[in-house]
This record gives C-alpha cells, sequence and structure tokens, in this order.
C-alpha cells in the first residue's frame, strides 16, 4: 500500500450542509406534533419543551458529528481516495496521473470562514471535493501539483484575455430574443387558467414558469458577474461569480469544438457568446457575451489564424435546400485539410461550430424520407464530449464527399500517427 502524504477530513460545514434532510424531517415533526407539545408545556411548564429540544438538538448533533466523523480524504503517491457517507458509504478514488487541472471555489457562506471547494479535472470529467478549511486546501493543492504537474489558480501567470462588464451582461441578458419570446409565451399559457376563472388557486400554475423566468434572466447575473478569462499554462481559466466565485480550467488540448452565438438583437452591437465542447463536457461557457472581434482573437489563440480563414468562405446550401427548412439562408458549411465549421440559425439565433478534423470521432449521414424527395442530407461530424459539426441540407452528391473526404483526412491522421497534445509533466 502506498504511504500517505496527505490525509484529512473535510470541514464540518459540509455534513452541516447536507444536513438538511434531517433538519426538514426534524421541522416536519415539531410542526405536526404541536398540540402534543403544547400539552407538555401545560402540564410541565416550559421545563417539557425544553427537554424535548434538548433531546432533538443532541440527536442532531449526534448524526452530524457521526457524518462528520465518515467524510474523509486520503491522498497517496497514486491516488487521491475521497470517502463520505454514513448509512451508505461511498468511496471515490481518482488517479494522480489522470489529473490535469485543480480549480478552486469559494462559496459565499463559507468565505467568512474560509471553506474552500476543489474541482479536479480528469478524463472522465470533474470530481469536486467539498468543503475544506482553508489550510487543508492550501496543503491538498500544493501537494497535488507537486505530483501530477496539473494546472492551479496559484502557480499560472495569469493573463486576462476577456472581462465581462457587469453592465454588457444585464444588458446582454435583456436583449437575449430567444429568452424573452420563450418567458411571453410562457407566462401568457401560465396565467389563461386564472384569466378564465378568476380563482386565485390557479396562480399556482405560474411557478413552473416563475422557476424558469429565474433561472433564465436573474440567476445568471450573479452567476455570470465578473467574468473573466484568463490565459493560463494548461489553456484558459474562467472566473466568474457575484456571491459563489467559482472558476474552471479550460485545457488546450481537450477542447473538442468552438460554438460562437449570436442572438438576434445582439447583432446590432455585434456582441456574440462563445461556448465550447471539451471532453466530459458537451456545452461549456467560455465567454457569456463579448464583442465578434475579441472572439475572433480567442479562437486564433485557440486554433490559430487558419481558423479565421475558414469562418470568411462559408459555403451555402443549394436553393433546393429551401423545401426542407425555412432558414435555409442560414446554413452553410466550410471544411480545410485540418478543420470543419457548420453555420446554423438565420432569425433568432445564429451558430457557428469550429472544429479540428483530427478530433473527429465519427461521419454519420442521415436522410429523411422529405429529404430524399429533394436530394438533399446532413452530414454530422461527432466529437468528444456529445458535441458535433453539422453540415445541414446538402446535396446528396455533396455529402457523400464530405463524409468520404472527412473519414479520408481522419485515417491518414492516424496512419500518420500524429500524437494529441499532452501537457507537459514537472
Amino acid at each position: 500500500m502506498s504511504d500517505v502524504i496527505e490525509s484529512g477530513r473535510l470541514h464540518p460545514v459540509t455534513v452541516v450542509r447536507k444536513a438538511w434532510v434531517l433538519i426538514s424531517v426534524i421541522g416536519w415533526f415539531v410542526f405536526d406534533h404541536r398540540d402534543i407539545f403544547a400539552k407538555v408545556a401545560d402540564k410541565y411548564g416550559l421545563w417539557g419543551p425544553a427537554a424535548l429540544a434538548a433531546v432533538m438538538t443532541t440527536v442532531f448533533i449526534a448524526f452530524v458529528f457521526a457524518s462528520w466523523r465518515s467524510t474523509a480524504f486520503t491522498l497517496t503517491a497514486d491516488h487521491l481516495d475521497y470517502r463520505y457517507g454514513l448509512v451508505w458509504q461511498v468511496q471515490r478514488r481518482i488517479q494522480l496521473s489522470q489529473i490535469r487541472t485543480v480549480d478552486i471555489e469559494h462559496p459565499l457562506f463559507g468565505r467568512p470562514i474560509g471553506v474552500r471547494a476543489m474541482t479536479f479535472s480528469t478524463a472522465n470529467g470533474p470530481t469536486k471535493l467539498a468543503y475544506l478549511g482553508s489550510r487543508a486546501a492550501n496543503r491538498l493543492l500544493e501537494a497535488v501539483v507537486v505530483r501530477t504537474g496539473a494546472s492551479s489558480a496559484k502557480r499560472s501567470d495569469e493573463g486576462v484575455v476577456a472581462r465581462v462588464s457587469a453592465t454588457d451582461l444585464a444588458l446582454s441578458i435583456l436583449l437575449d430574443a430567444e429568452i424573452i419570446m420563450g418567458l411571453c409565451i410562457g407566462g401568457a399559457t401560465s396565467f389563461v387558467p386564472f384569466i378564465i376563472s378568476g380563482h386565485a388557486l390557479t396562480l399556482g400554475l405560474a411557478l413552473p414558469w416563475l422557476r424558469s423566468a429565474w433561472h433564465a434572466t436573474g440567476k445568471r447575473f450573479p452567476q455570470y458577474h465578473g467574468w473573466i478569462v484568463r490565459e493560463v499554462e494548461a489553456g484558459y481559466r474562467t472566473e466568474s461569480g457575484l456571491f459563489n466565485k467559482s472558476q474552471y480550467t479550460w485545457q488546450r488540448d481537450r477542447i473538442s469544438s468552438i460554438t460562437v452565438h449570436q442572438p438576434l438583437l445582439w447583432r446590432s452591437r455585434n456582441w456574440v457568446k462563445v461556448t465550447g465542447g471539451i471532453v466530459g463536457h458537451k456545452d461549456l461557457l467560455l465567454v457569456p457575451v463579448t464583442s465578434r472581434a475579441q472572439a475572433e482573437k480567442m479562437l486564433v489563440r485557440i486554433y490559430g489564424p487558419e481558423a479565421l480563414k475558414l469562418l470568411d468562405n462559408p459555403v451555402r446550401v443549394s436553393p433546393r435546400a429551401r423545401w426542407c427548412t425555412l432558414w435555409w439562408r442560414g446554413c452553410a458549411v466550410s471544411f480545410t485539410q485540418d478543420f470543419a465549421a457548420g453555420w446554423r440559425g438565420l432569425f433568432l439565433k445564429q451558430t457557428v461550430t469550429l472544429a479540428r478534423i483530427t478530433r473527429v470521432l465519427g461521419v454519420h449521414i442521415t436522410q429523411g424520407p422529405w429529404q430524399r424527395l429533394h436530394n438533399v442530407a446532413h452530414v454530422t461530424l461527432e466529437l468528444p464530449g456529445g458535441s458535433h459539426v453539422s453540415a445541414v441540407n446538402r446535396n446528396t452528391e455533396e455529402a457523400t464527399q464530405i463524409a468520404r473526404t472527412v473519414r479520408s483526412s481522419v485515417v491518414r491522421t492516424a496512419l500518420a500517427g500524429v500524437p494529441i497534445a499532452r501537457r507537459a509533466t514537472r
């Protein structure tokens, strides 16, 4: 067995925060049996309810203490173990050789007491270790970085690539036409029963709409507030949060695709949103709103100048595609020996997805009955993380040629033995 390098227990606030179920059960029990408490108070005075409260408090403290004793981490030379659970024991093991980046989150409720959350990014996705005290988090971070060479916020020479102001963020949320239309339609549908019947109870049907409205507008502002993109050794690090300070590291060698979105009402300001596909993630947000010029600079940093040349030469679909989609003028593709790009959307949102040919996992041609009638087909390039580049409603001969060319390029790269760039180990 490997020698233990670092071990300890998580911060007690971890268990208290997760004990909301027990707190809810105790609260429900007290409320449901309030008549019993009233009778005890009448018979024994204040000592009766005080004794019952002391018993429940003791049970709660005992549960929290036992849960905290069963929640711990252990770092060895080979792996990091994380175990938790009182009734159902769960143990997770992370191989140190698989750790690429380590990100630290500063939750709002934990800042006064120095609580941190650590996220370890591996090939299987992120694993979150929450919550640790500041000293324990710093010791564990240093130990992991020394033994893995993983990128961390403390050891990178950071340079700001993009910064989102609060004014631009608030205005971009209000000008998102797709969200506005969805909320208007949902709101009108939710309040129709109240308008027809006039019963106040029918307003309860609007609660799901209010929740959706909060997630689409109000929640996004504090979540994306202070958004900064920094270039670090491993790739890029995004930092954001008005209340909960969070960060995520984009590893340059794991970026499978970049998608640029431009909603309808953003076009007058030439704003775009940039998302990306990463192994283990389908659609991660890189920048919530930025200028197109800034987005193009980021594309050059990630993929090189050839990416911009690719975006300047979209090949539109043939006029026969208008029988298969209303927005056929917004569909286009562009291919080079190394890159592929696909355009979609014309009215509410225009999107373009860019990816390297070498990251393509599969090529699919789909053709429905209506498309077969008009001699068009879709070509889909599957990428790691679930993202894809689509060539929509291309002529059948062109779709076949695109698929053949991409497959040949992928096979040629595989036979040539061109490796995917890996992080440098220290």
